[in-house]
């Protein structure tokens, strides 16, 4: 008598639910003893790292973002796109906006949502950095803003048309800041003529940029942005934004207010757990799920997390893992792992960080590097973050097209189109 293949519904369709999701269709079992659907609201796998040059035109959304639907059906698990809304641990059953849907291992990968820490004035009239929409959303922002720019006469309304903030002084924040830097000038001169140089303001509530990088690193690439222009404010942090004027405070310090036309809040994010509401897990105010060393649930059966939704502290550090692409990776393949240890008898195995360093884009043909302890800026650095991140694309076909688009738009100007 044939055993009943064991279903197991994995969350979300970023890097850690495709990786478990890929891992566990090809997974060392018995042939049908896994039954894996991928559930996403988005049809489509997007890779974030490379958001920022969207933005610049470097990229477009072909590039960075493949159908879910066709990877499933080509790797063997199947994809559902719709929304989840609540778990039921006692029943093993996921309610989603289409159906009820019954697991046997549950894997919650839903990645990340902006946070503006309660700041509904922020949330409203800034534009965040977490998809692909919202990187074509602050593009096109950006071209009609230097459009308008063009069309204005007032010199005061001018400036603020072309004037940003940027509010994060993370990986995220200081890429976007550079490409939004470079993609207006490019507009503003190239295409309207204009005399007035772009504005860009990066707002940062720490005492140095890059948390978490070596000091040194970050020193240098705090320089190299104020050499090119960018007004970098630290211990400062963005308390408002009506559309036309930032308010932001020094620490200790009286409100500033910037006038400008655009807020980009990089500034803070967490995890998405809105199914997790009903589920009976206790979460801490970060929104994290507290999972034991082999990433499951506590308090929970069958129920695993990884990527941005899971809380578990790096040993060496004391501090949760960051959330970064080459992490959630890494633990959606130990999850997948252990659910395939599960299914034939095998001992879970405990998870261990596969983070070799980390690595920024500086804009203009720089960055800065700091892997297994070696550390590079420049050029070299460059070419090597433009290396990795082809690399770590999902499939060959993109790869190629987006080594062919950087080529093409290396030897010719992206062409800056948007529509009204």
């Amino acid at each position: 008598m044939s055993r009943r293949a064991a279903k197991v519904l994995v969350l979300g369709g970023g890097f850690a639910g495709l990786y478990a999701a890929t891992y566990l269709a090809r997974a060392d079992v018995p042939e049908g003893a896994l039954d894996v659907t991928l559930i996403s609201e988005r049809n489509y796998f997007a890779f974030l790292p490379l958001l920022p040059e969207v933005v610049g035109g470097a990229l477009g959304q072909e590039e960075v973002a493949f159908p879910l639907r066709a990877y499933a059906r080509r790797t063997g698990f199947r994809f559902l796109r719709a929304r989840a809304q609540s778990i039921d641990p006692q029943a093993r059953q996921v309610r989603t906006s289409l159906a009820v849907i019954d697991y046997d291992f549950l894997v919650v990968a839903l990645g990340a949502q902006s946070s503006f820490l309660g700041n509904d004035e922020v949330a409203r009239n800034s534009l965040p950095m977490v998809s692909v929409q919202d990187a074509l959303r602050l593009r096109r922002h950006l071209l009609r803003s230097a459009e308008s720019a063009a069309q204005e006469r007032d010199a005061s309304r001018r400036r603020q048309l072309l004037s940003v903030v940027v509010a994060g002084g993370g990986p995220s924040g200081v890429e976007v800041a550079t490409e939004i830097q470079c993609l207006l000038q490019r507009v503003s001169r190239r295409d309207h003529g204009l005399e007035e140089s772009p504005s860009i303001t990066l707002i940062h509530g720490g005492d140095r940029i890059l948390l978490g990088w070596d000091e040194t690193l970050a020193d240098e690439g705090l320089d190299i942005l104020r050499k090119r222009g960018i007004d970098v404010r630290l211990r400062t942090r963005v308390e408002g934004f009506n559309g036309t004027t930032v308010q932001v405070r020094p620490k200790g310090g009286d409100a500033d207010h910037l006038r400008a036309g655009t807020l980009v809040w990089t500034a803070g994010t967490r995890p998405a757990t809105g199914p997790l509401a009903e589920c009976g897990v206790e979460l801490p105010d970060s929104g994290h799920i507290p999972v034991d060393e082999y990433l499951c649930a506590l308090g929970q059966d069958r129920i695993f997390a990884a990527g941005d939704n899971a809380w578990l502290p790096d040993p060496r550090t004391g501090q949760p893992y960051p959330p970064v692409a080459p992490i959630a990776i890494s633990q959606g393949i130990r999850v997948a792992a252990n659910i395939e240890n599960a299914t034939v008898g095998r001992e879970l195995e405990a998870y261990q960080a596969h983070h070799a360093g980390k690595i920024v884009s500086l804009g203009g043909g720089q960055a800065l590097v700091d892997i297994l302890g070696w550390h590079a800026g420049g050029r070299t650095a460059w070419l090597l973050y433009r290396a990795v991140t082809l690399l770590q694309l999902v499939g060959a076909r993109n790869k190629l097209r987006a080594l062919t688009s950087l080529l093409i738009n290396r030897l010719f100007e992206p062409a800056d189109i948007f529509d009204h």
